[in-house]
């Protein structure tokens, strides 16, 4: 039985994932929820290792996280402003392609088990935490499901001005391709050009294009099927890291199908 004590060491790269029972004191939750939940991540993460979450957050906080997470509300309803939740409990699934990131993360989480946290008109407490094993990928392709939506945005010009596309397009396709890319070069540097050049994408004709409140702003995104062609160790880095822009906030985790 653990203790809130008990710290997790993990071997080899990216072997788990990890799921977080988090309870509700009211069943009424905002439509910005992922805020909510960064923001209880980052409490964990300051409590836990202050210098860890400084380098994360403050020191160049518009870094790019090689984590992502998704939420699970069960049988709820989307009203106008606020989510109904029945069950009064959301279940936070997390993935990461770094050790470090997965060994703090179950650390701050287990050390805040029990903790209730008041946000905004409501209480959240941080029950069960559990581990999951991560899927092995060994061929040049995967279709990946979407377990959180997936965002393609776009940068353009001096001020930065920003347009999210959804995948339903061509244009979305290729604004999506081109985010990979960027985040492969940022994750692994130069010397992953070429392979990640040669990188296919092909998105189901099923998809959904859903709009996330996120920060205020709603957010084009889609909850979608995607084949990816690459090579093995590219995509089993999007399985861990999420795919996509915005994944550190709660967008782009996938599972494999």
């Amino acid at each position: 039985m653990q203790t809130p004590n008990t710290t997790i060491k993990m071997k080899g790269g990216g072997e788990v994932r990890f799921g977080v029972e988090i309870f509700l004191e009211k069943e009424m939750l905002p439509k910005d929820k992922n805020r909510i939940i960064l923001s209880i991540i980052k409490n964990c993460f300051s409590s836990c290792n202050k210098e860890y979450y400084k380098a994360l957050y403050k020191d160049t906080p518009n870094q790019t996280k090689d984590f992502t997470f998704s939420l699970y509300l069960g049988d709820c309803k989307f009203l106008r402003e606020e989510i109904l939740v029945p069950s009064k409990k959301i279940y936070l699934n997390f993935s990461t392609y770094h050790n470090e990131d997965g060994i703090m993360f179950f650390n701050s989480m287990l050390m805040n088990k029990g903790k209730a946290f008041s946000i905004r008109d409501n209480t959240y407490t941080i029950g069960k935490i559990n581990l999951k094993r991560e899927k092995l990928i060994t061929e040049h392709q995967v279709i990946f499901k979407t377990m959180s939506p997936i965002v393609a945005r776009e940068h353009q010009g001096d001020n930065k001005k920003t347009w999210y596309h959804s995948l339903n397009t061509e244009e979305g396709q290729a604004v999506f391709l081109e985010n990979l890319q960027y985040q492969l070069k940022d994750a692994f540097g130069e010397g992953i050009l070429m392979d990640s050049r040669k990188l296919s994408i092909e998105v189901s004709q099923d998809n959904k294009e859903v709009k996330v409140k996120n920060y205020g702003i709603e957010i084009l995104s889609n909850l979608a099927k995607i084949r990816i062609q690459g090579a093995p160790y590219i995509l089993d880095y999007l399985y861990k890291a999420g795919i996509g822009s915005k994944r550190g906030s709660g967008f782009g985790m996938v599972d494999i199908v």
